[in-house]
């Protein structure tokens, strides 16, 4: 298994209506497991500012926005700070996707951090959001956070922490052990987690029932070295990204860790990965892991 992956810093890109506040504060336990920085990022449309008839660029609006933006990150950051956490924040200009990866890679996060919002069956077939092209080309794990998040409304009682209990979705590949290392990495925020791995053949599940259960037992046995308490779990399900959703119901998943592969990347252009649609579908926060 490769090292564990240690997160030091996170980038948290907001568009504001899609990634709040309610989502950052969740973030905080990952200071047991040693992140130490939150870098609040957000990205000014160029179309939003960008030159109209007769009107030139709108250099007024791109600074109401900017600052706008800074006097929000001012009372993030007082959050951050109170949870013992460094924060900077980054207000810039341009094309939303090329700038967040360029950010990311400036500051040398280890997580992004992205919401999404609920989209029509045409959008998801198409896969053309910012945040589906953002995960074709992050370098590093990034954490979508799902749309029924937006239901939280001033008043409420805190939802549930999204590390109290992961749910790992394995193939056993040499992408999923990297995923398994980084949640190894993730000691001190999480304590317990599930793994799960689905045989999409139901007509073949006796036979690789014991081969499976192996390799869940394999996975398990190396989160508990790692100090977290791991149950295995096997599933069936021609469609593998539904029967890894029903699991997570099942088991009171608070999130959903799985890899996402080069291949996943080209064949989302066509079809769709299984990491892909867990994104498109869950109501979970899913975290996925690029070879």
């Amino acid at each position: 298994m490769p090292d564990s992956i240690k997160i030091k810093k996170l980038l948290f890109a907001t568009r504001f209506h899609d990634v709040a506040l309610n989502r950052l504060k969740p973030l905080f336990p990952l200071a047991a497991a040693g992140l130490e920085e939150i870098v609040l990022c957000h990205i000014i449309r160029r179309e939003d500012v960008g030159f109209v008839p007769f009107g030139g660029y709108m250099k007024e609006e791109e600074l109401r926005q900017h600052n706008e933006a800074l006097i929000r990150f001012e009372d993030w950051q007082a959050s951050i700070s109170e949870a013992g956490l460094r924060s900077k924040s980054v207000v810039e200009v341009g094309e939303a996707v090329p700038s967040i990866i360029s950010v990311l890679h400036r500051e040398e996060a280890q997580l992004m951090v992205i919401g999404r919002k609920k989209t029509g069956r045409m959008e998801r077939a198409l896969a053309g959001s910012d945040t589906m092209e953002l995960l074709r080309r992050a370098p590093v794990a990034t954490l979508v956070c799902g749309y029924h998040e937006d239901r939280q409304t001033e008043g409420e009682p805190e939802k549930q922490q999204i590390f109290e209990l992961p749910l790992l979705a394995t193939d056993f590949s040499k992408a999923s052990e990297k995923t398994l290392s980084f949640l190894a990495g993730l000691k001190g925020a999480v304590k317990k987690a599930a793994v799960v791995h689905i045989i999409p053949d139901p007509a073949r599940y006796e036979e690789l029932r014991k081969e499976m259960a192996d390799g869940l037992e394999k996975y398990t046995s190396t989160l508990r070295q790692a100090g977290i308490q791991a149950e295995p779990h096997l599933g069936t399900g021609e469609t593998p990204w539904e029967a890894i959703l029903e699991k997570a119901e099942e088991i009171n998943a608070t999130l959903i860790i799985a890899a996402s592969t080069r291949k996943d990347r080209l064949h989302e252009l066509f079809l769709g990965s299984v990491s892909h649609r867990l994104v498109e579908h869950s109501a979970l926060p899913v975290l996925l892991v690029p070879d």
